[in-house]
């Protein structure tokens, strides 16, 4: 199972990432400092928000500003009121549209990175963060900062070092140094669910225990990291992999409410996007390996 995880992520994360760049100057993506500092914008703006909405209106926002947001942070901050007429694409999850507006956690996340633009000072994003030995010690360069510690969780910083780092896929700012074993998976809900559904791990980490509330079968993916990088590292040396494509069949094939779930049978195989990309045969591809404890859910 772990090979065939490994395998839908090398195939789909590496198109996924592509996607984020759609609609940027070339001279943006062949810049490593640029991408660098654009990715972070990125994971910024991707916390607590629909991932699709927060990359387009990241590259929507480095239009509407230029280089400006990414080397002269001072001048963005005076001109935040630019950002009004990109709030309608912006979707943030509903549990923080009940305590901030939509445009406000806009300008936090867009604010919060200008400001840790201008605590950098004239120092490069990308060689900062090539000196560091490891990815877990690049984790921890971004973590020195109090400002990126209260906004991105620690998820979202793997997430990002993946995407500066490794090989095949962002920019590798490294230059080949840090070996893809050396990442750390960022585990979100849906690999969670995925590694508790097919019986991946030797415990499932959940909110409450049975009977003792209606989340008691939530998954608690956080907790659960570990215990999901240590069995995953048994059988691949590419946890990054691992970790999106098990993303990926959580998110389009394996749904926490069990309508159109793809077990045996894909209801939705006529419109799916990623079905002839990763071979696809009308069914989950962990079908044949998955122990279906489908009371696990994500959220």
């Amino acid at each position: 199972m772990i090979s065939i995880l490994e395998n839908v992520g090398r195939i789909l994360q590496p198109l996924d990432l592509k996607t984020t760049f759609n609609g940027l100057p070339k001279e943006v993506i062949s810049d490593k400092e640029k991408m660098a500092r654009f990715l972070l914008l990125v994971a910024f703006m991707d916390q607590q928000a629909e991932s699709t909405t927060a990359r387009r209106t990241a590259v929507n926002v480095y239009n509407t500003f230029g280089e400006d947001l990414l080397f002269e942070p001072e001048n963005v901050l005076l001109r935040m009121d630019r950002l009004v007429p990109l709030k309608d694409e912006y979707k943030i999850s509903p549990a923080i549209g009940r305590v901030m507006p939509r445009f406000g956690w806009m300008v936090l996340r867009v604010g919060g990175f200008l400001i840790y633009e201008m605590t950098l000072g004239d120092k490069r994003l990308s060689e900062e963060l090539g000196r560091c030995g490891t990815p877990p010690d690049a984790v921890s360069f971004l973590y020195s900062s109090p400002l990126v510690e209260s906004i991105l969780r620690e998820k979202a910083v793997r997430m990002y070092i993946s995407w500066v780092g490794h090989t095949e896929l962002g920019i590798d700012v490294s230059e080949g140094a840090w070996d893809k074993s050396l990442f750390e998976m960022p585990v979100d809900g849906h690999v969670g669910k995925i590694f508790s559904r097919a019986g991946m791990v030797p415990e499932v980490i959940h909110e409450r225990k049975r009977g003792k509330g209606e989340r008691w079968n939530i998954s608690v993916a956080s907790k659960m990291r570990p215990l999901i990088q240590e069995q995953t590292r048994k059988y691949s040396d590419d946890c990054i992999m691992v970790d999106h494509g098990a993303f990926r069949i959580g998110f389009n094939c394996c749904p926490d409410n069990l309508e159109g779930i793809s077990c045996d049978r894909c209801p939705k195989i006529a419109i799916c996007e990623i079905k002839n990309t990763i071979g696809c045969k009308g069914h989950c591809v962990l079908r044949n390996y998955c122990k279906r404890n489908l009371t696990w859910r994500a959220y």
